[in-house]
Formats: C-alpha cells, structure tokens, sequence
C-alpha cells in the first residue's frame, strides 16, 4: 500500500532548502504538489488546510533542518 501522504513528503523535500531560506520555524501546508503556505502556527496551518481542502489528507509539517523525532508508548498494549 502506498503511503497516505507520500507526494506531499516528496513536495516538502523538494523545496526544503527554499523553506527553510525563508520560513525557518514555520509551518508549510503541502496539497499534492503544491506548496500552499507558511504558517506561523501549526494549527493556523491546519485550519487553513480544512478551509481550503476540506476532510482530505493534506500534510502540515514543520520547517526544521533536521526532524525531531518523537516516540509514544502506550499502557493499553496487550499482553
């Protein structure tokens, strides 16, 4: 299965190095191969995302040189 998101992953690292030239901190919203936005805010990005897209798989990702990667662990794992 092909991932979700995987043209709009594409699109950010396309344009990474511009982003990150003019937008350093902020948020992109990616539709496609479109580059919609910056945002100052993460859920300035995403509401703007709904306005404009609607209830469809849109990315909003946050313009850093390097991800920082996050790990959750969850107490309702089964045994």
């Amino acid at each position: 299965m092909a991932h979700v998101l995987a043209t709009e992953l594409e699109t950010f690292a396309a344009n990474k190095a511009e982003l990150l030239a003019t937008a350093r901190g902020k948020y992109a919203l990616v539709h496609g191969t479109d580059v919609q936005g910056t945002y100052e805010t993460e859920g300035d990005a995403i509401s703007q995302g709904y306005r404009l897209y609607g209830n469809v798989p849109f990315l909003v990702k946050q313009i850093v040189e390097i991800d920082q990667v996050a790990n959750y662990v969850s107490n309702l794992v089964a045994i």
